[in-house]
């Protein structure tokens, strides 16, 4: 199974969407990690127009499985 790193993003009423990314590792680096979440912050603020800084973060996880509930984006 592959292991995927995995975050939720909302903004108020608007809908909350988890993004997904392959690790590269099983272990990943801070750097990856962050990029990660710094691609799925913008991602969500270009969707929805709203500020980036504005973009509520869900929890980070990593070793996920794609997930499959909810609103689902691979990045």
């Amino acid at each position: 199974m592959a292991n995927y790193m995995t975050q939720a993003m909302s903004y108020g009423q608007l809908p909350r969407i988890t993004y997904y990314r392959k690790q590269s590792a099983p272990h990943v680096s801070h750097a990856e990690s962050g990029a990660f979440t710094s691609d799925a912050i913008q991602h969500y603020a270009d969707t929805h127009q709203v500020p980036p800084d504005a973009v509520e973060k869900g929890r980070y996880l990593s070793g996920q499985g794609v997930p499959t509930a909810g609103q689902t984006e691979e990045i």
